[in-house]
């Protein structure tokens, strides 16, 4: 049965892609005198945390791999045109394909999950050889994903759950998802001073942000076992649908209840373009009050890095995981095994943030590794 979860990912990368005036990056959590050994120690432990996911990740590329099978065709399927972050995914995906000789056909969906289910049938009529899919779970699309398989079209996935198991890979990896929040977390922690009163919004309809959530949870209970300070002040349950329209109101409501609230995560960038205009306008903004997302658009981005109540947000590396997506399929079609691609999302701080213009693709250029690869110039 189609679910209408997948709605989520259109809306939480719509309209783009990826106030303390201090450099968040460098931002320290104070122990005091009384603070015990276990706290500390978790404090340095959330310190190397955010460190390692905001410091520049390497490129990596499988050392070995088979040369270019030609003349493919790949069908791309974003959670919607429309919505700027997943076009730009499977634009960049397109991209790659190309390098290594590929055709692709970019179907769009619109949000809508019958048509996503419909877009893999078409894959599947027209006689593709493989499909990319941006932000859609594969429980969404369960029978025509198994349809697809056993017609021989294979498929992979950026920003998704794969529990089916019907695909060759996601990117990144599932486990990355819990990872993120729990950085992120870490982040917040570190910015609040070691005295962390968490407001978190939540949208289960999604994989990924189940994921998301369940890493500042455990962030949160690690940082209360320790006895160092870190409580969740207030919750709110939402829908995708209500970004736009209650979610502002009801949030709004519920930092007025918490008013001594330091770290707002959202999981996922979208509903943040929505609150925080609402909440700045109702006075319920206060220096050293700040939030946290995932999936940055451009606002965020720029909320980021002029040191605005936005201070942290994970990002995933779009050109990368383009590159690897090709790699892996490019091993399917050559009959070998998927390989460890080793993508990682990146934690993004004011101190790291991309200049004005800028996206976040990854810290370094895949392009020239994955061609010599490839065997292709």
């Amino acid at each position: 049965m189609v679910k209408r979860t997948a709605l989520i990912g259109a809306i939480a990368l719509l309209l783009g892609t990826v106030g303390c005036g201090t450099d968040r990056g460098g931002t320290s959590a104070g122990t005091g005198a009384g603070e015990s050994e276990s706290a500390k120690i978790f404090l340095a432990k959330a310190e190397q945390v955010a460190e390692a996911a905001s410091g520049e990740i390497p490129l990596t590329v499988p050392t070995s791999g088979p040369p270019a099978v030609r003349d493919k065709t790949i069908v791309t399927i974003p959670c919607s045109a429309a919505a700027q972050g997943c076009k730009f995914a499977v634009d960049q995906f397109a991209e790659a394909a190309e390098a290594i000789g590929w055709k692709t056909v970019m179907i769009d969906p619109a949000g809508d999950p019958a048509k996503m289910a419909d877009a893999v049938n078409r894959a599947v009529s027209m006689k593709a050889d493989g499909i990319f899919t941006v932000a859609i779970d594969s429980s969404t699309i369960q029978a025509p994903l198994t349809a697809a398989k056993e017609a021989g079209v294979e498929a992979i996935c950026f920003s998704c759950i794969d529990e089916p198991g019907l695909l060759i890979d996601e990117l990144p990896a599932a486990t990355q998802h819990e990872q993120d929040g729990y950085a992120l977390a870490a982040r917040a922690f570190i910015d609040s001073g070691g005295d962390m009163k968490a407001v978190l919004l939540q949208d289960s309809e999604f994989g990924n942000t189940i994921r998301r959530q369940q890493g500042i949870m455990k962030f949160i209970d690690e940082c209360k076992a320790a006895g160092a300070h870190c409580e969740l002040v207030g919750q709110q349950n939402f829908l995708v649908q209500d970004i736009s329209t209650s979610l502002p109101k009801q949030t709004a409501a519920l930092l007025r209840k918490n008013p001594d609230w330091n770290a707002l995560f959202a999981p996922y960038d979208a509903p943040l373009t929505f609150l925080l205009p609402e909440l700045r306008s109702a006075g319920l903004v206060r220096d050293g009050q700040r939030a946290y997302g995932f999936d940055p658009i451009d606002v965020n981005v720029k909320w980021i890095r002029d040191g605005d109540i936005e201070a942290g947000t994970v990002a995933s590396p779009y050109k990368w995981i383009a590159y690897a997506g090709v790699d892996q399929l490019n091993r399917v079609f050559a009959g070998e095994q998927p390989a460890d691609q080793g993508v990682r999302d990146k934690l993004v701080i004011q101190s790291n943030a991309p200049r004005e213009g800028e996206t976040y693709l990854g810290d370094s250029d895949p392009a020239a590794a994955f061609t010599s690869l490839w065997g292709v110039s």
